[in-house]
């Protein structure tokens, strides 16, 4: 995929797709010899592949209690481990089922994004031309005309970043880099419906469509029971089952996974 790439495209290669990347996260080994809190289809994960980076964790702690901090952690090196196992297993997943994009599912994804590109940029282009507006007030104080200015540097540079999007690729690579990014989005939803329809439970709204989280323990005591994976701690491994059966989030109808979300008209 293209590097730099920042526009609306982006939707497509996040959330959901995290749960059907490749194993790169799993690729190199650790630099010094440590034990594996897990094994997933005979690959080791390292305690320090759960860790959050250290930016991140100084900068939590630097606003949390001690408490809230050692929960914040808990949680971040769970959904690590979740996320390092579910990927090679959902891979594993989608061979076994045999999941691959119809050529004009892939095609109603990409209009469907072109679309959803269209309509950001005239949302941008609306709010731009309403902060010029109120910037043309003349009983502004100094802060409001401050928050107003920076709203319209925030709103200009989305739009700039659309147009040197499309400026830096050609119409060729456009193109490839569209059906690439549509092609993930199908077998995300292929794979997020598929789950449902064999294991049932809660659906939540994520920004890039609906997950199928009901789905996931009974997945993940499946595979475990068939040897696909092992927790090796079992301080690990409480945790981890403690952080998939809570899997919280904004619960959706049952029938949300029948029809991609490109496709869904938006309610009035």
């Amino acid at each position: 995929m293209q590097k730099g790439f920042k526009g609306l495209w982006a939707w497509g290669v996040c959330g959901l797709l995290l749960l059907v990347a490749r194993n790169d996260a799993l690729a190199a080994p650790p630099a010094a010899v440590e034990k594996p809190v897990a094994v997933v289809l005979k690959r080791e994960i390292p305690r320090s592949a759960l860790r959050p980076r250290e930016s991140e964790r100084q900068a939590r702690r630097a606003t949390l209690s001690p408490e809230d901090y050692a929960l914040w952690e808990s949680n971040s090196e769970m959904q690590a481990l979740q996320e390092l196992l579910l990927g090679p297993l959902l891979q594993a997943y989608i061979e076994r089922k045999g999941l691959v994009p119809a050529k004009q599912d892939i095609e109603a994804a990409v209009a469907g994004l072109s679309s959803g590109t269209k309509a950001l940029r005239q949302q941008l282009e609306a709010e731009r031309d309403r902060l010029r507006a109120e910037l043309g007030r003349v009983d502004l104080s100094p802060e409001q005309r401050r928050s107003l200015q920076a709203s319209q540097e925030s709103t200009e540079r989305a739009l700039r970043g659309q147009s040197e999007d499309d400026a830096a690729l050609g119409a060729a690579a456009l193109k490839e880099l569209e059906d690439e990014v549509a092609r993930e989005m199908v077998l995300s939803w292929m794979v997020q419906r598929s789950l449902h329809r064999e294991f049932g439970g809660d659906i939540i709204f994520q920004q890039v469509g609906a997950e199928a989280v009901g789905a996931y323990l009974p997945f993940l005591e499946q595979r475990q029971k068939a040897g696909d994976f092992k927790l090796l701690d079992k301080d690990v491994s409480r945790r981890f089952w403690a952080h998939v059966r809570r899997a919280p989030g904004i619960r959706m109808p049952q029938d949300a996974l029948e029809t991609p979300w490109w496709l869904m008209t938006p309610k009035p």
